[in-house]
């Protein structure tokens, strides 16, 4: 080491990620910056969460987020 320190931060909103923790195993609808997703809510991370379609996991960045809402 050259004496330098790495930090790493994570920005994330703990509100949303509360509000989702309340909502798994259910169905809801996201609207991302790009485009709305409607799947079965699987999981929750500080800066992702995992809605199933079809059978498949689509990881979601929190930060790609403009609502959710319970399907």
């Amino acid at each position: 080491m050259n004496g330098q320190q790495t930090v790493f931060t994570s920005l994330y909103d703990p509100y949303v990620f509360q509000a989702l923790n309340t909502l798994i195993g259910k169905p809801i609808t996201v609207q991302t910056t790009k485009n709305p997703v409607q799947g079965m809510l699987k999981s929750v991370a500080p800066d992702h969460f995992v809605v199933e379609i079809n059978q498949t996991p689509f990881f979601i960045r929190t930060q790609e987020v403009v609502w959710v809402s319970p399907a």
